[in-house]
């Protein structure tokens, strides 16, 4: 680390705080989602539109709304921001999507 700028020492340091402040909310101690975890993921996937294109049409004359569409495109970031801060891994984000569709397994 010895090559890094001051500035990015300090930015590696904050984003390991903020991290663990994600961390602590939304995992157990075995590093696993807890249920409120998934509720709350669930409901800002389902809000930012995490699963779906960011593109709006406009309704009145069926063209690409660039305003809506970058709005959109803001509350998906969040959503990713917060995985990317929890590492949470695909195979959980697929499991997360299942169990929201209603196509969870019983296995």
């Amino acid at each position: 680390m010895r090559n890094l700028s001051k500035a990015a020492l300090n930015w590696l340091y904050r984003m390991r705080g903020r991290s663990r402040a994600y961390k602590a909310c939304f995992l157990d101690e075995n590093g696993e989602l807890t249920e409120s975890g998934r509720v709350v993921l669930a409901d800002l996937a389902k809000f930012c539109r995490a699963h779906k294109s960011s593109v709006h049409i406009s309704p009145i004359n069926r063209t690409v709304d660039p305003y809506a569409t970058v709005h959109t495109e803001g509350r998906r970031e969040v959503y990713l921001q917060i995985l990317t801060l929890l590492r949470v891994s695909e195979d959980q984000i697929f499991e997360m999507a299942r169990v929201r569709d209603g196509n969870a397994s019983d296995e």
